[in-house]
């Protein structure tokens, strides 16, 4: 493994725990959300994984729309119960929300990771109408490194064709938006997350031309397969090139799209409306999505 992710992951999940601890301890639930919390199902290869369901405890009412929320963290660190703010947010709002589990760089590659998120969306397939769930009105969020992983998932969802050129199962479920939050689209650039990242997540792989152009999320064969995109990025986000250029090449594409971009303010650093649900911005952010997704 990359000494530099090594030594970022094993001082991050002590931050980790650290943060789960104090919002476990400072921020009671919601008198109006339920959580199902640690359920279990099997990852890629049979990997024990668990999710989170959050939401309002009239979800049996009648069938919600279903938000699943891929969490961030660089692949090296990153946990779902860190997000429950953000979760409990979008269940207010209407929202059955998963927020699942993913294998990190440190136990499994990029693929075995994408598989995770997908065996994720084949376990709410299965579920979906016990969690008050309407599988055919179904909003993918990905946050940072959490994005990538979302957005190669929801491209497989919708392709037999691409399942089979990565090798990695997926379930036929209709994804009908796609949003990212200051999104780690690329990995296998010549850059600082390229060259750091490319051989623990591809391995031998990376000597697969053919593999590797379908890697390029810009590659048409995985871009005609995602439902409409929403990208929000700021100014102070340091991954705002990828988001920018990213969106850049949906429009070139004429793949149906939306950006939000806030260009000033050092308090909206990278992937602030889920890391800091509490801004304004956030909330606006939060309302346009909202919006945007039940338009679709």
């Amino acid at each position: 493994m990359n000494p530099i992710l090594k030594w970022l992951g094993t001082k991050g999940k002590d931050r980790m725990a650290e943060i789960i601890s104090t919002e476990a301890a400072n921020h009671p639930v919601p008198d109006d959300i339920e959580i199902l919390a640690d359920l279990t199902y099997a990852g890629a290869d049979g990997t024990s994984l668990a999710a989170d369901v959050y939401r309002p405890k009239d979800a049996m009412s009648f069938p919600l729309p279903i938000a699943v929320f891929v969490h961030g963290g660089g692949l090296f660190v990153g946990d779902r119960k860190s997000y429950r703010a953000y979760a409990e947010v979008l269940a207010q709002r209407g929202y059955v929300v998963l927020v699942p589990d993913y294998r990190l760089i440190s136990e499994a590659d990029g693929l075995c990771e994408i598989g995770d998120v997908c065996a994720s969306l084949a376990y709410l397939k299965a579920h979906a109408s016990e969690f008050g769930g309407d599988e055919s009105r179904v909003l993918m969020i990905g946050e940072s490194a959490g994005a990538f992983l979302a957005l190669y998932a929801t491209a497989l969802c919708d392709s037999p064709q691409l399942r089979t050129a990565l090798g990695i199962e997926a379930p036929e479920l209709r994804v009908r938006g796609f949003a990212c939050f200051g999104g780690m689209f690329y990995t296998t650039r010549n850059d600082a997350i390229g060259l750091t990242y490319r051989r623990d997540l591809y391995g031998e792989r990376l000597q697969d031309k053919a593999f590797m152009e379908l890697m390029n999320p810009e590659d048409p064969r995985v871009e005609s397969c995602l439902p409409p995109v929403l990208n929000v990025t700021s100014g102070a986000d340091f991954l705002k090139s990828y988001t920018l250029r990213y969106n850049q090449a949906l429009t070139m594409a004429g793949h149906d799209h939306r950006l939000i971009y806030y260009p000033n303010g050092k308090n909206l650093t990278h992937a602030f409306p889920s890391l800091q649900p509490g801004l304004s911005q956030s909330r606006e952010v939060l309302e346009e999505l909202d919006t945007w997704f039940k338009r679709l």
